[in-house]
């Protein structure tokens, strides 16, 4: 298959297309990855000297394809040998059969979905109803934002417990932020900063209580991941505080772990710092 930006774009766009699905790029520059909820179901090299893809899919049907095309599809590459038999690498210099390509791209993604487990399946179906924007900030997250802000002073018992926090939130120093809409209304926001080379602090993550329970909060959290992780940092951090108990179960169960106050937060005995590494 002729190594070109078009050809290149159509199957970063097919990827994209499939429901939920958001790129990250957790090996460095390439692999980039395809994913959904989470789950990486391809893996493309676009380099012109390694021109390569690989892709999740089910033992039965990699031995299919293997036989049909030996040497030009082989067990994945790169992966331990206890997972080779659930991924392809495809060699595309070598192939050029683009409508067989997007065949095995549809099925490595039916395949990742299948093996998630009931709640994910039932949640997927509600984000794929939901539109992600790439953004900085406007005034659509300023509005969330502001939603944001009267519920957690509802939490805390008013704006003056919550005064000293201000400072850190302000929307001049958030340029990485994701808007969520639903028939073009904003309904859930979440952006990230840079609080050194190493690490980015992630702020105002909100999702209207109309959209609570399908999982929206945590699909907003794992995007600012692959985000930060595009744009080189290798944690990332946060603030949140003890009355917001349901946040702090969110954040563990996707990995983020209590650690010691930073920065500006570690004289507010009140917070909770946490961080995970992406």
């Amino acid at each position: 298959m002729e190594h070109n930006q078009q050809i290149v774009q159509q199957i970063e766009d097919f990827c994209m297309n499939h429901p939920g699905a958001y790129e990250s790029r957790p090996f460095g520059e390439y692999p980039i990855c395809y994913r959904v909820m989470g789950k990486i179901f391809v893996q493309l090299n676009s380099e012109p000297h390694f021109y390569k893809m690989t892709l999740k899919c089910n033992p039965e049907q990699a031995y299919f394809y293997r036989d049909l095309y030996p040497n030009v599809i082989v067990r994945g590459y790169h992966c331990p040998p206890v997972q080779q038999p659930y991924w392809n690498t495809i060699d595309l210099d070598l192939f050029s059969d683009m409508e067989l390509l997007c065949t095995m791209i549809d099925e490595a993604y039916e395949e990742t979905v299948r093996k998630l487990k009931k709640k994910a399946r039932q949640q997927l179906v509600k984000l794929s109803e939901l539109e992600f924007r790439y953004m900085d900030a406007s005034d659509d997250f300023a509005q969330l934002c502001f939603k944001l802000d009267q519920t957690l002073n509802e939490i805390v018992g008013g704006e003056d417990q919550r005064s000293a926090y201000v400072q850190y939130n302000l929307p001049d120093d958030i340029h990485d932020v994701i808007v969520v809409y639903h028939q073009e209304k904003p309904i859930a926001c979440g952006s990230f900063k840079m609080y050194d080379d190493e690490h980015a602090e992630l702020k105002r993550i909100y999702v209207e209580p109309t959209y609570s329970g399908m999982g929206l909060g945590e699909e907003i959290i794992r995007r600012l991941e692959a985000r930060a992780k595009i744009k080189g940092f290798r944690w990332c951090i946060l603030e949140t505080g003890e009355p917001l108990a349901a946040a702090c179960h969110i954040y563990r169960k996707l990995g983020y772990q209590v650690i010691p106050n930073y920065g500006p937060y570690a004289a507010l005995p009140e917070s909770i710092c946490m961080q995970r590494k992406i």
